[in-house]
């Protein structure tokens, strides 16, 4: 293969990769997935894709190996091919929301109008937990917490909130977190939690940006 054959062969299949990921529902379907396997009818219905789009889109990601399925019964089941996937995901995600500017202001008004603008790092976390006087809540649905949560998280998921807020301690600092940044759920918990009279405020990130830190951390030592 000449150099030129080669170099046309390698580029075109990078492109064919960044294709795959240039699509909103497919990059909102990698976020799902990010949080732990999920069936075909689950992607549905928190997309709001119908199942023959949904299906369509994770074919797409096969494809191009950025997902993997396995089939239980009459269902499929999708999820991140590794780990390694992930962590280019996230770089992505964090070199948008600081560099792009026109997404930077998205994000800040978002956190402006939820009253959740004064996030919480997973910095400041650590040393919040470590001197014990914060409540960590994980707002996700419990089937995302069972697959994985961080370390000493309460599950809370937004639709019990309302319903056991008496049961929430009225001398700690609550941190809420959800699916990462662009998730909505912990700043939809900050709002109500504030208006409540609760001191509160959410996780800049979420749990995925998490579990990568933890694993950076143990690859390190």
């Amino acid at each position: 293969m000449e150099g030129r054959e080669f170099k046309d062969a390698m580029y075109d299949g990078l492109a064919k990769l960044l294709k795959a990921l240039s699509n909103p529902f497919r990059l909102e379907i990698i976020e799902m997935l990010s949080q732990g396997e999920k069936s075909v009818e689950a992607i549905v219905q928190i997309t709001n894709l119908n199942f023959a789009n949904a299906s369509q889109h994770l074919q797409v990601l096969k494809n191009n190996n950025i997902v993997k399925s396995r089939k239980e019964k009459q269902y499929v089941y999708y999820s991140l091919v590794n780990d390694e996937f992930l962590a280019l995901y996230q770089h992505v995600v964090k070199y948008a929301v600081t560099e792009i500017a026109e997404l930077e202001k998205i994000m800040n008004r978002q956190r402006t109008d939820n009253q959740s603008g004064n996030a919480v790092s997973l910095v400041e976390l650590e040393s919040m937990i470590k001197n014990n006087n914060v409540l960590l809540m994980d707002v996700r649905p419990s089937v995302e917490f069972e697959f994985g949560h961080i370390t000493g998280a309460l599950s809370l998921p937004m639709n019990e909130l309302m319903a056991k807020l008496k049961t929430l301690p009225a001398d700690k600092e609550i941190i809420a977190y959800c699916r990462g940044p662009f998730c909505v759920l912990a700043d939809e918990a900050v709002r109500i939690l504030t208006e409540q009279g609760y001191n509160v405020r959410r996780l800049d990130e979420g749990y995925p940006e998490w579990k990568m830190k933890q694993l950076e951390m143990n690859h390190s030592n």
